[in-house]
């Protein structure tokens, strides 16, 4: 574990007032206001009327290797505990930004500012839930109070991945799909998720991009992590656990397909998934592996029956939500640890699926599929699968994405899983980054 930044002085005071009025009101008006070099964190689920925004640090730790999520569990309840709250009835508590990388030790090059994991206490937030708005102060640089409200932005066209890939490239994710399907055949594994990425030689303007996002994805988070040098950010629709009031909610999301403009074609789509022993066994190999691991912490998993559909902008998926009680020794970070990384994104069983990857997949994942989000000392907190992301830096934006193997898949049709599932971000990074350079064909 290491700690970097600046160290919080004993009891540090966190005041909350209420802003009623004015561009103060959204949070991402506050993000587009904050200094150029300033960390920035962003959470909203638009269709939930939540929002928030941290900026700047206090205090910066981060963590990484296989006790990664008890480091910042125990890192967590220091910083949270020591705060002094002067705050009016009904405020919300400050928060802590977290975020992990997929893999315990991190990634390599631009990803290495973020390490295994990075653990954040802004020295301003700002929350917008319920239709109220609080701001947090905790010290540490200012941020001008926004008289200009946030970038109102129109609907993206739709962006055809593949004419960001090489045919080359097209053709090894096959490869890597042909791989995954011999090594099911084998025995060795059940399921596999292989990845790839696209780079496209633009660098979006980010209060413009989580505009776009959250109004293009409004059932998903729109998220970022800014430390003044990279950017990671994204739309996401996986809840990896959320808890409120000692309650856990947590879901298995697996098995895709497109949306479509015609709602009669679109009804087909969707009753084909549900239908689909293919995706019905993709989705069940989710659904028993978090059931597995929340058994794993004494814990009594609630779930429906079978799964739902969870309609989103371009895709679909096969939704299982699944809840139960939180006891108080049972921290979110623990959950968070325990069911990190789920067979939707590492496949199963995990550590031989993982073993394969290495070896096969030759890609960097960095924060692509770890758990991104935020906890209060209350023990509330919602931690997301960060999909459908992206990492921004001075050389362009690097998109990722993967697709659920399991006997009886077929590459080309998981290329265009992967096509549609870049797509969704790509068309917003295109929309918001200046005047197009040409594909990387």
């Amino acid at each position: 574990m290491a700690l970097t930044g600046a160290v919080p002085v004993d009891e540090p005071v966190a005041t909350t007032v209420e802003v009623t009025d004015g561009a103060a009101r959204d949070p991402l008006a506050w993000l587009n206001a904050a200094p150029a070099g300033m960390e920035r964190w962003f959470w909203e689920i638009p269709d939930d009327d939540a929002s928030w925004v941290g900026l700047g640090s206090v205090a910066t730790v981060t963590v990484g290797g296989p006790g990664r999520f008890t480091d910042a569990s125990e890192v967590a309840a220091g910083l949270l505990g020591d705060l002094v709250l002067e705050a009016p009835d009904g405020a919300p508590l400050p928060r802590l930004a977290a975020g992990f990388a997929f893999e315990p030790g991190g990634g390599e090059q631009a990803w290495q500012e973020l390490g295994g994991g990075r653990l954040v206490l802004p020295a301003l937030q700002v929350l917008r839930q319920a239709g109220r708005t609080w701001v947090t102060s905790i010290g540490g640089p200012t941020v001008p109070v926004p008289g200009v409200e946030a970038p109102v932005t129109d609907q993206p066209d739709e962006a055809d991945a593949a004419s960001w890939a090489s045919e080359e490239e097209r053709s090894m994710y096959r490869h890597l799909v042909a791989t995954a399907l011999q090594a099911i055949a084998d025995g060795e594994i059940t399921k596999a998720v292989p990845c790839r990425s696209i780079h496209v030689d633009r660098s979006p303007d980010l209060p413009l991009l989580l505009a776009t996002l959250r109004d293009t994805f409004p059932a998903c988070v729109t998220f970022c992590v800014d430390t003044g040098n990279i950017i990671f950010a994204g739309a996401t629709p996986e809840r990896l656990a959320a808890v409120h009031s000692g309650h856990l909610d947590t879901a298995a999301l697996a098995g895709s397909a497109p949306r479509h403009a015609d709602t009669t074609i679109d009804d087909a789509l969707g009753q084909g998934l549900v239908t689909s022993p293919k995706e019905q066994s993709e989705h069940a190999v989710v659904v028993d592996a978090v059931v597995d691991s929340l058994e794993s912490l004494q814990l009594t998993p609630l779930l429906p029956a079978g799964p739902t559909l969870l309609r989103l902008h371009g895709i679909q998926h096969l939704h299982t939500p699944i809840n139960c009680d939180l006891p108080s020794c049972v921290g979110i970070l623990d959950v968070v640890g325990a069911l990190h990384p789920t067979p939707a994104v590492s496949g199963a069983p995990t550590g031989r699926a993982i073993e394969l990857r290495g070896i096969h997949e030759h890609l960097d994942r960095g924060w692509f599929a770890g758990p991104v989000g935020w906890l209060d000392s209350d023990g509330n907190g919602e931690f997301r699968v960060a999909l459908r992301s992206a990492l921004i830096d001075d050389l362009g934006t690097t998109l990722f994405a993967g697709a659920g193997v399991v006997a009886g898949s077929d590459p080309e049709r998981e290329l265009l899983e992967t096509e549609v599932k870049l797509g969704a971000m790509l068309g917003p990074v295109l929309a918001t980054s200046g005047s197009p350079q040409g594909g990387n064909r």
